[in-house]
């Protein structure tokens, strides 16, 4: 990535970013406002042609115009007038954005967009060689408030809830029937490249591709570098080979062995069917899918003790995920809980995480990768949409390329 790129993403958001959910945070910065000079008038004549607008604004010498971008219908990101429709239609007041960024005269460009769309975003402007020119605003998309259950399918129920103490932390629940007709699970598949095991994905994506109802990140990967706008960036990015530190079972194919070196990963779900559960020790023979991580949290209704090693990790607030199952084996629960974003979801520490799951009504339970690869995606209008609001290098609403992943199917998923 470029420098000054680097420098226009960071002067819209902090710049801090974090690995997994044993990093510590840097201190906090202050970031100064972006000075945009936007003169709205040379939109006047006109109101709905982008392209027509942004040289009328060029004639007239406006220095900076700020310009919406949103996803097309074929998912790359466009250029909007302010009187697009949120749902962007090809058409003179939503055009792509390389069209936009091609533009010559043009003025200088503010570009607000989703966090969802930063990635692409980024690589549109470098495409352009625009970078002198323009900067980039990430917009606040996260949930507010308590949601009530929501059946987003058969057998799947989410909810979100805010709490308010010990401090603010947002939590994403979906409960999952077992017994539900034509649920079946899904392990991201290996795939062998330059010495790794997998190569890092978006957990949209991943569900995007296998026509998931549902699904989380799970286990730790490596390499890892969380980077730096500024100064170096993420590491992995999507589709850079990774090998994930823990077993990866995936329709009955071991992709990642059981052995590992992070002593938090010792846990496994042993998936066959619709039959799960954790265990500390080597799935059963006979299973299909599995994915390791950890540390286990409840086994057999008890409470497992933590390594008092890394007694940071366990007591710090941290973004989380973690699954959970109840005695009977009827019930599931997939758990995100939000950090790092003061006054909104601050994180949630590891013995309190235990503390919920048991009050979902969880027998076992174990800790996934968190931090930044916190990520919930549930198939919501036949597409699937990041639920949460993951916090990749320190970006709000940002969503990381991970190692593999956990999904659901469900043969009449909506």
């Amino acid at each position: 990535m470029r420098s000054d790129f680097r420098r226009a993403v960071l002067a819209a958001c902090l710049a801090a970013t974090f690995a997994h959910a044993d990093d510590v945070p840097p201190t906090k910065v202050a970031v100064p406002a972006i000075p945009v000079i936007a003169d709205a008038t040379c939109w006047n004549a006109q109101p709905h042609d982008v392209v027509a607008a942004l040289r009328q604004c060029a004639r007239k010498g406006v220095q900076a115009v700020t310009l919406p971008v949103r996803r097309g219908p074929d998912g790359a990101p466009y250029a909007a007038s302010s009187y697009a429709r949120t749902a962007c239609q090809p058409g003179t007041d939503c055009v792509p954005l390389a069209d936009a960024l091609a533009l010559k005269p043009a003025p200088a460009l503010l570009l607000q967009t989703s966090p969802a769309l930063l990635d692409e975003v980024q690589a549109a402007v470098l495409r352009a060689d625009a970078a002198g020119r323009v900067q980039v605003q990430p917009m606040l998309e996260r949930p507010i408030g308590d949601a009530a259950p929501d059946t987003i399918a058969p057998g799947l129920s989410y909810w979100h809830v805010a709490r308010t103490a010990p401090r603010p932390m947002m939590l994403h629940v979906l409960e999952i029937d077992l017994s539900t007709p034509g649920l079946s699970f899904v392990v991201t598949p290996g795939a062998p490249a330059n010495g790794g095991e997998f190569v890092a994905e978006k957990t949209s994506s991943f569900a995007r591709r296998e026509h998931l109802a549902a699904a989380i990140n799970a286990t730790y990967f490596l390499p890892f570098d969380g980077g730096h706008l500024l100064d170096k960036p993420y590491v992995p990015a999507a589709g850079q080979a990774v090998t994930v530190d823990g077993v990866s079972i995936a329709q009955g194919h071991q992709d990642s062995g059981y052995a590992n070196a992070d002593p938090r990963s010792n846990g496994s779900l042993c998936l066959h069917g619709q039959r799960v559960a954790i265990t500390l020790r080597a799935c059963p023979a006979g299973t299909t899918d599995a994915v390791g991580a950890g540390p286990v949290l409840l086994l057999d209704g008890k409470t497992q003790p933590l390594e008092a090693k890394r007694r940071e990790y366990y007591l710090d607030t941290e973004p989380r995920t973690a699954i959970g199952i109840d005695k009977a084996h009827r019930r599931m629960w997939w758990v995100v809980v939000d950090g790092r974003q003061a006054g909104y979801s601050e994180g949630i520490t590891l013995p309190e995480l235990t503390a919920l799951l048991r009050e979902l009504g969880a027998d076992s339970a174990m800790n996934l990768d968190g931090g930044g690869s916190s990520t919930m995606v549930l198939r919501r209008d036949g597409k699937p949409a990041v639920v949460n609001s993951p916090i990749h290098t320190g970006i709000p609403g940002r969503e990381r390329p991970v190692g593999n992943h956990l999904g659901l199917r469900l043969d009449a998923a909506p």
